[in-house]
C-alpha cells in the first residue's frame, strides 16, 4: 500500500502497541514448558504471528482468542513442513536452537530480507555441543536445517556482538540440554538489555539461568522441567518511540500501556529525547510527549540499535549537531539501517551524513516532503511518517504495508492523533 502524508499536527491518546520481543519469548517458553500457558495481549504483529506459526509446526497446540493466546507445550514434534519465519529474525534464530530438541529435521527459513540475516554463529556454536545444524547456502545464510535429537551440553564460545539473538536462542535451547551448558562470550555483548529480557522470561517460566553480564558467561543447568504460567505482555517502546516523537515534533501524544521499570533497552529513548530538550512527563501509565524545543547530543546506540532511525528524525529537527555512534550492527537489519536512515532523511533535505561507526546529523534544516521507499524496513516506513509531520508538501511512503512486521495499527493510530494521511491500496 501507499500512504500519503501532509505536514499535521497530532493530539490524543494511544495505546502503546504489545511488545513483539516479549510475545517471541513467551512463545518459545510456552513450547518447552509442561502445561498450557495463556499469553495475555500478544503482539498480532507478523513477527509475533511467525513465532507462532513456528510454535504450532513444533507441536504446540495453539488456542487463539481476541486478547489471549493458550499454548499447550511441552510435546515437541518434528515439522511436517518447512517452518516460515517471514522477516523475523528473532523467531528464526530463536526457533533454529529449539528445534534441536525436536525429533527428526526441521527446516527454517524467510523472506528475502531474512535470508541475508547471518546464522554461522549460532550454528557453530549449537555444533559444538551437540546438535546438528548447517546451512543450504555459503556462509551460513538461511535456510537452515536442524537434525533433531537434543543438544548434549558442555562449554561453548560465541561472540557477543554479532547479535544478542544467539545468546538468547542458547538459553532457551540448553534449559533442555541433556547436561549443563556455559557459554562464555568471546566479544563484548551488544543489545544487551535484549538478553536480560530473555533471562527475565525464562525466571517466569520457572527456568534457571546464571548469566554474569560482566564477564560475558552464562550457565545453563540442564534437563530442566519449566513451568506454564499466565504470561501479560507489556506495551514495546521501540514500536512507541515513534508516537513519542511524534508528540515532540507535533503537538502532544499520551502514549499508554509502557511500564516504567521495563527491562526493554528501549526504554532508554525516553531518557534520551529528555536529554534533547524533551517535554516529556514519564508516569506510571506511560509518556506524555509535548512539542518541544530541541538540542543535539552525542549517544551511543550499540546497545539500542532500533531506536537510531526515529533518533535521526528527531535529531533533524534540533537545534545543533546529533552524533549516534556504535551504529554498525545497522548494516544487517531488515534493510541496511545506515543507508536508508541517511538516505530517507537527505533525500528530505536533512543535514545528514555518516562517518566511520556513526550518524552525524545536523539540525535545523527545513524538509520537505518526497516519496520514499523504506525498503521494505518497517521502522525506516515510521521514521518517514514521523519526519512527513514536519515536512513541507506532501510525503508518499511505498509498500507502507511493512509496518506490519511490528506495528500493525500504525497508521490507523497516527490518523486518529490527528495526522493528515491517506492510506491507498496499491493497484494491481
Amino acid at each position: 500500500m501507499r500512504v500519503r502524508i501532509r505536514s499535521s499536527s497530532v493530539a490524543g491518546t494511544v495505546q502503546a502497541p504489545p511488545s513483539k520481543s516479549y510475545t517471541q519469548r513467551a512463545i518459545v517458553g510456552a513450547l518447552l514448558a509442561d502445561g498450557k500457558t495463556e499469553i495475555i495481549n500478544p503482539s498480532k504483529s507478523e513477527d509475533g504471528l511467525s513465532a507462532l506459526g513456528a510454535a504450532r509446526q513444533l507441536g504446540a497446540k495453539v488456542v487463539e482468542q481476541e486478547s489471549s493466546w493458550t499454548l499447550s507445550g511441552g510435546q515437541m514434534e518434528a515439522p511436517e513442513d518447512v517452518i516460515n519465519c517471514g522477516g523475523s529474525a528473532t523467531a528464526l534464530r530463536l526457533f533454529t536452537a529449539v528445534s534441536a530438541l525436536a525429533p527428526g529435521a526441521t527446516v527454517l527459513t524467510g523472506n528475502d530480507s531474512l535470508r541475508r540475516r547471518p546464522m554461522a554463529e549460532l550454528l557453530s556454536a549449537m555444533n559444538s555441543i551437540g546438535a546438528t545444524c548447517y546451512s543450504t547456502r555459503r556462509n551460513g545464510l538461511p535456510p537452515i536445517v536442524v537434525l533433531g535429537g537434543g543438544i548434549e551440553g558442555g562449554e561453548v564460545g560465541m561472540r557477543g556482538d554479532v547479535s544478542s539473538q544467539f545468546v538468547s536462542a542458547l538459553l532457551f535451547a540448553c534449559t533442555k540440554a541433556r547436561r549443563t551448558t556455559t557459554l562464555r562470550l568471546t566479544s563484548p555483548l551488544e543489545s544487551r538489555h535484549y538478553v536480560e529480557m530473555t533471562v527475565e522470561v525464562l525466571d517466569r517460566f520457572g527456568a534457571e539461568v546464571r548469566a554474569n553480564f560482566e564477564d560475558g558467561s552464562f550457565r545453563i543447568p540442564g534437563g530442566q522441567a519449566l513451568r506454564p504460567c499466565r504470561y501479560v505482555v507489556e506495551g514495546d517502546y521501540s514500536s512507541a518511540s515513534f508516537m513519542i516523537a511524534a508528540g515532540l515534533l507535533g503537538g502532544m501524544v499520551d502514549v499508554r500501556a509502557l511500564p516504567p521499570s521495563s527491562r526493554q533497552g528501549d526504554r532508554a529513548v525516553v531518557d534520551l529525547f529528555m536529554k534533547m530538550g524533551g517535554n516529556l512527563l514519564p508516569s506510571p501509565y506511560g509518556v506524555l510527549a509535548m512539542k518541544s524545543r530541541l538540542r543535539g547530543i552525542e549517544l551511543d546506540a550499540r546497545h539500542i540499535p532500533d531506536l537510531v532511525p526515529v533518533l535521526a528524525v528527531v535529531a533533524s529537527q534540533a537545534t545543533g549537531r546529533t552524533t549516534i555512534s556504535g551504529v554498525g550492527r545497522l548494516r544487517l537489519k531488515e534493510s541496511d539501517r545506515i543507508k536508508t536512515t541517511v538516505g530517507m532523511l537527505g533525500e528530505m533535505g536533512a543535514g545528514i551524513r555518516t562517518l566511520e561507526d556513526a550518524i552525524i546529523v545536523e539540525g535545523g534544516a527545513a524538509l520537505t516532503g518526497k516519496t520514499i521507499n523504506p525498503s521494505n524496513d518497517h521502522r525506516i516506513a515510521m521514521a518517514c511518517a514521523v519526519a512527513a509531520l514536519v515536512a513541507r508538501g506532501e510525503s508518499v511512503i511505498e509498500d507502507a504495508e511493512c509496518v506490519s512486521k511490528s506495528y500493525p495499527s500504525f497508521f490507523e493510530d497516527l490518523k486518529r492523533l490527528g495526522a493528515d494521511l491517506e492510506v491507498e491500496a496499491k493497484m494491481g
